[in-house]
């Protein structure tokens, strides 16, 4: 598949100049098995790498126009494609939900341990972030149940961000939702 060979590219960059970062989206959610072919690679990295980031995905490809939707705020949302394949490389994820602004926290705790391709480290977002993002997100009903049942039938591996979206200004029915998923564990 196209989408792993750009990737692996991206990852031995990445990995080179010692940019904290991590995969997400569809592309983690194809690790897990839950999709069979990730339409592009969503990459996550801290404010204080996203400059080396740019550098590095400007020389592997073009860099595109932003499309901003009011639905986000994320600090640098900058798109690239490599070799036909898009990127979306973000720092800062920000969610609005009218009043409230719902921050990503992509900190040391944020990656799993990473998958290794063709032996080169890739590191994931946990597949628990999604599950909150995703019902965070319009549009996104399939892939939240899809990752539901997925974490219905595999062991939660962070609760952390589960329990603390609790205390947050989110809807009472994701909420309700994100309680469900904590009991049946």
């Amino acid at each position: 598949m196209k989408q792993l060979q750009i990737l692996e590219k991206i990852a031995r960059e990445f990995n080179k100049k010692n940019i904290f970062w991590a995969i997400g989206a569809s592309m983690m959610l194809y690790f897990h098995g839950l999709v069979e072919n990730p339409y592009d690679i969503d990459i996550i990295v801290t404010l204080d790498d996203i400059k080396k980031a740019v550098s590095i995905l400007d020389e592997l490809g073009e860099k595109l126009t932003n499309d901003n939707s009011s639905q986000y705020s994320t600090r640098y949302f900058i798109e690239h494609r490599i070799d036909g394949i898009d990127i979306d490389l973000m720092a800062g994820l920000r969610i609005n939900l009218g009043d409230f602004v719902y921050e990503y926290e992509f900190n040391d705790n944020s990656p799993t341990q990473p998958y290794n391709l063709n032996g080169v480290n890739i590191p994931m977002t946990h597949i628990e972030d999604w599950y909150l993002m995703y019902q965070l997100m319009s549009g996104r009903n399939k892939k939240v149940k899809l990752i539901e049942d997925y974490l219905r039938f595999n062991k939660l591996n962070n609760t952390v961000i589960l329990k603390e979206a609790l205390n947050s200004n989110i809807s009472n029915s994701i909420k309700n939702r994100i309680i469900s998923l904590l009991k049946s564990e």
